[in-house]
């Protein structure tokens, strides 16, 4: 086996080696590793370099001189890279592209010099795609003036927010929290005077600033989900924003397909709800459509558009008196049927039977999903009465039972 290995590479090198004469680039398999490599400014500060996918991949140390970082055996794919040093704030690269067997080059990153006396920032600088109700977080190496610091701390543009800290033995953690959120799509820089001082008068080596950039609207959950299957067809429909919107131009971007009336409901500046006018059909594939143009309160517009689909459950019975089962029923209690949607009525009667037969009994409807089958002769007495209803029954769009469902029930005195 590893003589074949041997002469499978043997040969390989020898076609790369043709193809390289012929100017020809080799085929290689999808996942064939690549490489990242890089610098990292200020040389000298052996800066930590980290690979994530979902969670850390690969983590290297650039080179103490030159600032030069390599990560191999890297596989193809898209990923999220920090680089941090001591002394120095952390740098964040998002969506770094790896193809199969090439090597990706990143943009030079220059970290930059914090003040001894702060050990991070967070979100860290040029950081992207921040929750726009995300806290920014300072985590001192020292016990500090709170209010030196809070009085020396400004975000650019303004936003309203409150501070909030956490002082123990070996933590000492201020929080900024916007009073609503940040803006979608904007660029903010985080400015600390270095007059903060800490609890014992000294003020900061310098002042620092980092910058973050928020996210873009997005819809952060919907009841149903995406795909959801055996949705009840008496659905409220629920949609969560990550950003305060406007309500206005939100409900004029959002259709239920095939068309479907109803109406909105904001539950707060973030959530509304859609009820359909009516329940809708069974066992259909229905799409809840946001279109571009959908906007928060602040003028960012949701550009891309999205669309959730889900499947309705098919036709079925949702309760049935008497119950399956049953004794000593009342000979002149009446059938009761309901359906989870809207039914063909014709086709409901005409899908029902009751066996033995009862004369002088007919159907009455409440709504288009119950009926009930009664009249005014009685039942007989200690009797096991069968009642059907076949899969020609149907709803309204002609949707048919799956199965014929049936039950039984024994009659009193």
């Amino acid at each position: 086996m590893l003589i074949k290995k041997l002469i499978k590479v043997i040969l390989l090198l020898k076609l790369m080696a043709f193809l390289a004469c012929t100017g020809e680039e080799p085929y290689l398999p999808e996942d064939v590793p690549g490489k990242i490599v890089g610098l990292v400014k200020p040389f000298g500060i052996a800066a930590q370099v980290d690979l994530f996918q979902g969670q850390l991949i690969q983590s290297v140390t650039a080179d103490t001189l030159t600032g030069f970082f390599e990560m191999t055996e890297v596989l193809p794919g898209v990923y999220n890279m920090e680089f941090r040093a001591a002394n120095y704030g952390r740098h964040i690269l998002n969506e770094v592209i790896v193809y199969s067997g090439k090597t990706t080059a990143t943009p030079d990153v220059y970290l930059r010099p914090m003040p001894g006396q702060i050990l991070s920032i967070t979100p860290a600088n040029n950081a992207t795609d921040i929750s726009v109700i995300a806290a920014i977080e300072i985590d001192f190496a020292i016990p500090m003036n709170q209010t030196t610091v809070e009085n020396n701390f400004s975000l650019q543009p303004t936003v309203s927010g409150s501070f909030s800290w956490i002082n123990a033995a070996e933590q000492h953690n201020l929080f900024f929290t916007p009073t609503d959120q940040f803006k979608t799509k904007q660029t903010y820089t985080v400015r600390l005077n270095k007059n903060a001082t800490t609890i014992f008068g000294d003020t900061l080596d310098f002042s620092l600033s980092s910058q973050f950039t928020t996210e873009a609207i997005k819809i952060v959950s919907s009841i149903p989900q995406d795909y959801a299957t055996f949705v009840s067809p008496q659905i409220e429909i629920y949609l969560t924003f990550n950003s305060m919107m406007d309500r206005a131009a939100t409900e004029s971007k959002i259709a239920l397909l095939p068309t479907t009336a109803g109406d909105f409901r904001w539950l707060n500046s973030r959530q509304l709800s859609f009820i359909p006018s009516g329940f809708l059909a069974s066992n259909t594939e229905y799409e809840i459509r946001i279109l571009p143009g959908a906007a928060d309160i602040y003028g960012t517009y949701f550009w891309e558009g999205k669309a959730i689909l889900f499947t309705t459950e098919p036709l079925k019975i949702t309760s049935h008196f008497p119950a399956n089962g049953a004794t000593y029923v009342s000979r002149s209690s009446p059938i009761v049927i309901t359906f989870n949607t809207y039914m063909d009525q014709a086709k409901a009667e005409n899908s029902f039977s009751l066996s033995p037969a009862t004369a002088g009994w007919n159907f009455q409807w409440s709504d288009l999903t119950r009926f009930q089958f009664g009249g005014t002769t009685k039942l007989q007495a200690h009797t096991l009465y069968t009642v059907k209803i076949d899969s020609t029954c149907a709803d309204l769009w002609n949707n048919e039972l799956p199965a014929t469902y049936a039950f039984s029930f024994t009659t009193g005195e």
